[in-house]
């Protein structure tokens, strides 16, 4: 009996899930592209309620409207109402004398902002103002800084001929005189302030008395203060006799101001020390008197007298010692340089 021979065992492979899983894998494609949609809408939406009229908006939700088209008659009284938007944007209804559309009134729009260059004569502003609406309309393609550059750079028809141009240069010319003067005469008092201090440093009496000069540099010009020190005094206590060191130092002072020409102010200090609360002379006579003096002295020094344009007392309201009210260099004259007006 002939021997069977074994036959080779068959394998059947099947794959289980396959499309399903495919077909899951593919799902959210669809639900992208909804959602691509409906954000495209909602930008298409958004975009035609800002480039159309409040009248042509109206138009558009008639037209979508099926209650509103139900009702109307014919192609005149719906929707519409008989008038089409045209190539510019605003809404024309028929001619009864012809078959041409005639511009129908529509809201006032807003000449877009931006150069005439870059501007055409017949462009209208994207963007139209609504009626009512507080807020103009902005054209997102122009800068936000172009439209007062463009409007001073235009000039317009009721402008004069360009006479402003003579005008402006003599400003600028006076600008420049000024500017001039007032830097010659920063540089003179820069160089009167050096001459002072080498004056008393080349001095061997009033060497010692530097601590007493003090010069500044003040908005009004260039002021000169001469104090007291602890050993040093230009008046006697409660007098406005000036002793022979203050007579000095004050004919210092003032063969330096003599070479300049401009006005002169001076003004008496003291320091807190006050007289009995009876007596019918107190710091502001004696400040007052203090000044006077020192006017006395710079026109005995060759001063002209009509240099000297101020002479004030103070008393004690400005200390130059802020910490001590009795500090000695409370008591001083100062000699203020003026800088001449205009």
């Amino acid at each position: 009996m002939p021997r069977k021979t074994a036959l080779p065992p068959i394998i059947v492979k099947r794959h289980l899930g396959g499309h399903e899983e495919e077909e899951h894998n593919g799902t959210w494609k669809l639900a992208y592209a909804d959602f691509v949609t409906a954000m495209m809408t909602f930008f298409l939406v958004m975009w035609l309620m800002n480039i159309t009229t409040t009248e042509q908006r109206k138009g558009i939700a008639d037209y979508f409207n099926p209650v509103a088209v139900s009702q109307s008659n014919s192609g005149a009284d719906g929707m519409l109402a008989g008038r089409s938007v045209d190539s510019t944007g605003s809404l024309t209804t028929p001619n009864a004398a012809g078959d041409q559309a005639s511009p129908v009134a529509s809201p006032p729009v807003v000449a877009s902002v931006g150069d005439s260059d870059r501007q055409p004569a017949g462009r209208k502003d994207p963007m139209p103002h609504p009626a009512g609406s507080p807020v103009p309309p902005v054209d997102l393609l122009r800068p936000a800084a172009e439209p007062a550059q463009a409007a001073a750079a235009q000039p317009t028809a009721a402008e004069p001929p360009p006479t402003g141009a003579t005008a402006t240069r003599a400003e600028l010319e006076a600008l420049l005189d000024r500017q001039s003067a007032e830097l010659t005469e920063r540089v003179a008092l820069e160089t009167l302030e050096r001459d002072l201090r080498q004056r008393i440093a080349a001095s061997p009496d009033l060497n010692a008395l530097q601590g007493s000069l003090v010069i500044q540099q003040v908005p009004e010009g260039l002021r000169v203060q001469l104090t007291d020190q602890a050993r040093f005094s230009m008046f006697k206590v409660g007098s406005a006799q000036m002793n022979e060191q203050g007579r000095r130092l004050m004919r210092m002072v003032a063969s330096a101001l003599a070479s300049v020409p401009n006005p002169i102010g001076i003004t008496g200090h003291t320091d807190a020390l006050g007289y009995a609360p009876d007596a019918k002379y107190g710091n502001w006579e004696l400040s007052s008197d203090r000044a006077n003096a020192a006017r006395r002295e710079l026109l005995a020094s060759g001063i002209p007298g009509n240099r000297i344009v101020r002479v004030e007392g103070r008393a004690d309201l400005d200390h130059f010692g802020s910490s001590d009210p009795l500090d000695p260099s409370n008591r001083r004259i100062s000699i203020t340089l003026l800088r001449r007006p205009g």
